[in-house]
């Protein structure tokens, strides 16, 4: 029997889907847009990036089985140097450039929310990476719950993201013409982070913080970085969080 409640249901559940739709068509077309610069921006912050890639470098050993969620241009991938590396992102130019930059890997255009794209995959991988992508998923938990078939026991997930104390820098600095332009973020802590994992049925086995200076700032900023951010209760106000995870038993 179809009742009012029925039809009120069904109404909010496609409007929730209407949101869902377009904000994922605004994720792409920004992506789509910016896919031609972003090796560029790379380039313009690349003390930035360097430190980043160093950080993933020592968390990932090379020679793996690697996926690389929301991998944009490649480069990142690339820095970890899998035996395996898979890149999957939303935005079709994105992987037209990754293509063209490193064809030894495998890139696929694909939405991490999607399950059926996502098993398709094939797998297992060691690691999972989760590089700044997970402020632009429209449901967390149901991305990361996709993972679980490409995992193996052994597998890691690692998420990459900034913290969420710096959104008002970073917002200075896209408009200053200092950062990429990037949608609106979903802006999660580790602890946020950790509980998504936790309800996708993963396990938190590490977090860390990193790169309280994001610029060279002539010199000064290897000193802060590698003496000032490790303290404690300093650590928690770098630019950089990293949290690593692992399948839950079952």
């Amino acid at each position: 029997r179809f009742s009012i409640a029925n039809s009120t249901a069904i109404a909010e559940r496609g409007e929730m889907d209407s949101s869902y739709s377009k904000r994922k068509d605004a994720i792409r077309d920004h992506a789509d847009r910016v896919a031609g610069t972003r090796n560029g921006w790379i380039e313009r912050n690349r003390y930035y990036y360097e430190n980043d890639y160093r950080y993933m470098r020592f968390l990932i050993p090379e020679g793996l089985r690697i996926l690389d969620l929301g991998c944009g241009t490649g480069r990142l991938l690339s820095e970890l140097r899998p035996a395996k590396g898979v890149g999957v992102d939303l935005s079709a130019n994105m992987i037209e450039v990754a293509k063209a930059y490193y064809s030894q890997f495998e890139f696929y255009t694909g939405d991490g929310e999607d399950p059926k794209f996502m098993k398709g995959l094939g797998g297992p991988f060691d690691i999972i990476v989760i590089s700044d992508t997970i402020g632009d998923l429209s449901d967390c938990q149901k991305a990361l719950e996709n993972l679980r078939p490409l995992c193996t026991p052994h597998t890691r997930i690692v998420v990459a993201y900034y913290s969420v104390g710096w959104a008002p820098l970073l917002r200075i600095a896209q408009w200053f013409g200092g950062k990429m332009p990037q949608p609106q973020q979903n802006w999660l802590t580790t602890g946020d982070i950790g509980n998504l994992l936790s309800l996708s049925r993963f396990e938190v086995i590490k977090r860390e913080w990193r790169q309280l200076a994001p610029k060279r700032l002539f010199g000064l900023g290897n000193f802060l970085n590698r003496f000032i951010a490790p303290l404690p209760l300093i650590r928690q106000l770098c630019l950089r969080n990293y949290v690593v995870a692992r399948p839950a038993p079952d």
